[in-house]
């Protein structure tokens, strides 16, 4: 059928004017990104629009064959050829309608990427197929592109799609063979379903066990890697920990087959996961991290990853201690370093924050190679740690004509959290106050409890004439220290979720799962050893024989602002 006999046919199905196909067609190339001859874009909208084309659909699907770098959402009638480069186990569920429902996926891939296919129901039995392997070139016909649920593009085959093995009609020449290939931290995008990488061991957490939803334990371990571009966050599940046995801390590894996955708490973040196929090798090398300079300070907030960088500092605080969940006490020191482009808050650990205290003073030029810059969810800004491959050196010479500090907005702000502050040795009655201090404790608990929504009491307690619908609360405890001393805070509802980041509902979600301890040790992260500003209602525990403290607010300090509203107090 001649294209001519297309439109005829379209337009005596239709009633649509030859004009209005003839855009029909333009719209259609331009979404398939011009790999569509006309004809074929005509069957597919005759398609589309409900027009018995299916005579000619053999001849005319030959057409629309696709590079997988060329696929977007919602593309349907796609045709993909390349290589099975990764199988995904096939998992039974439960329909709407009580039916027992499959659904598996494996990867494909081509020299433009790689995608996952999603197969359903009597589609899995290929699965059994002893042709279906890995480096084997398949044939997907009238496949469909989805929105993945680990973001990304997923393709589906659906009821009146076809995945042939092994096809003839293909140039095998020009799919080559699949390659295992290292890629650097930095690389790792959400578009890749599948990476191999190498680095150092950062740190290793110990095995966790959890209850599965049907009731079953699971097991889980994570690891953090790192490498001259950045660090991430590798999980192994059940049996696959024991891949892990023999390594420790500082060990170069290599690992394939890991899947990507985006963090359930910071949308920003990637984390990977093991597979049965993951392969982790030791390696006997050292592993040189060296890291890019980064010649201007705002330009940090788009690294998040290992750099170098100069400023001057503008900001020094004390030393202090914290203590981690593991019962080990050590240093921290924070300050913010400065040019005349920005400034980040940089945190110093251990035993270089002993050793730097000492001396490093305000005003002194230093130059920070290898520090890890990322996100912090608490503080809502770009922060450097130091790690074990980090070196800070004094230079002199460093000069700038215009010092930038953080940036704040200092307009319509009251002094009300400025005034009026007590040490928390002098408390020595209930009352309201406001402290000054820090959080050197990790958090170890988060507690949720079911609230009566009108009055906020514990549902059961609830004595409101008419009771309001159950609410998930949260409730957090946890120390906060001055110079003077230390008191016991209580962060409830509202405040809770403020200093954790995170919803109540969401944490109630998250309890009995695994991920539930990846939440406490990233909100531990971001919030030990911060400086705050806190007031609320002082009260006497019995129990403990000490005074608490109730917090209705907080904020986080920073020494540039607090002096900010000390001038202007002044001056006022």
């Amino acid at each position: 059928m001649k294209n001519e006999e297309y439109i005829n046919k379209i337009v005596e199905d239709t009633g649509l004017s030859k004009k209005d196909i003839e855009n029909l067609v333009k719209e259609k190339k331009e979404e398939l990104k011009g790999l569509i001859s006309e004809e074929g874009a005509l069957f597919v909208i005759a398609k589309e629009l409900g027009v018995d084309v299916s005579n000619e659909s053999k001849n005319i699907l030959s057409d629309i064959e696709l590079n997988i770098s060329d696929l977007t959402v919602n593309m349907k009638n796609i045709m993909l050829i390349g290589r099975i480069q990764d199988i995904y186990r096939v998992i039974k569920f439960e329909k709407n309608g009580g039916e027992e429902g499959f659904v598996g996926s494996f990867l494909l891939h081509d020299d433009t990427g790689e995608v996952r296919i999603v197969l359903w129901d009597e589609n899995v039995n290929i699965f059994n197929d002893e042709r279906f392997k890995v480096d084997e070139i398949v044939k997907i016909i009238n496949g469909y592109a989805k929105e993945g649920r680990y973001g990304g593009i997923e393709v589906h085959i659906g009821k009146y799609s076809k995945l042939i093995i092994s096809p003839e009609d293909v140039d095998y020449k020009k799919f080559p063979k699949v390659e295992e290939r290292i890629i650097n931290i930095g690389e790792i995008n959400e578009k890749l379903y599948r990476v191999s990488i190498e680095g150092k061991i950062a740190n290793m957490f110990p095995p966790k066990e959890f209850t599965k939803k049907d009731g079953q334990s699971g097991k889980l371990q994570s690891l953090i890697l790192r490498d001259a571009t950045g660090t991430v966050r590798i999980t192994f599940w059940n049996n696959e920990i024991d891949k892990l046995k023999d390594n420790v801390v500082g060990d170069v590894i290599s690992l394939s087959h890991l899947n990507v996955r985006k963090n359930a708490y910071s949308p920003n973040s990637l984390d990977l996961h093991a597979t049965k196929q993951t392969k982790l090798l030791k390696k006997k090398n050292n592993l040189n991290i060296e890291a890019k300079m980064v010649d201007k300070i705002k330009d940090l907030e788009i690294q998040n990853n290992i750099v170098s960088f100069q400023g001057i500092i503008t900001s020094i605080e004390d030393l202090k201690k914290v203590n981690l969940k593991s019962g080990e006490e050590v240093s921290l020191l924070n300050l913010n370093v400065s040019d005349d482009t920005g400034s980040i808050r940089v945190n110093i650990w251990r035993e270089m924050a002993d050793e730097l205290s000492k001396s490093l003073k305000n005003e002194d030029g230093i130059y920070l190679k290898n520090i890890l810059v990322k996100h912090n969810d608490f503080s809502g800004r770009y922060e450097a740690s130091l790690i074990s491959e980090s070196v800070i050196k004094k230079k002199n010479d460093l000069k700038f004509s215009n010092l930038k500090t953080i940036e704040k907005s200092f307009k319509g702000q009251t002094n009300d959290f400025f005034k009026d502050f007590t040490k928390i040795d002098t408390i020595q009655s209930p009352g309201f106050f406001k402290i000054k201090g820090y959080i050197p404790n990790e958090l170890s608990k988060i507690r949720i409890y079911e609230a009566c929504s009108n009055c906020n009491k514990k549902y059961e307690n609830c004595s409101c004439e008419l009771k309001g619908s159950k609410i998930a609360r949260m409730i957090i405890n946890q120390a906060f220290e001055d110079e003077s001393g230390r008191i016991r805070a209580t962060f409830i509802g509202d405040v809770a979720e403020k200093l954790v980041g995170t919803k109540a509902e969401i944490v109630t979600q998250l309890k009995d799962t695994p991920d539930f301890e990846e939440l406490l040790n990233k909100v531990s992260s971001e919030i030990i050893g911060r400086d705050l500003m806190i007031k609320g209602r002082v009260k006497f525990n019995d129990f403990t024989n000490a005074y608490e403290i109730i917090v209705v607010d907080f904020k986080e300090l920073d020494i540039e602002e607090e002096l900010h509203n000390i001038i202007k107090e002044i001056e006022n």
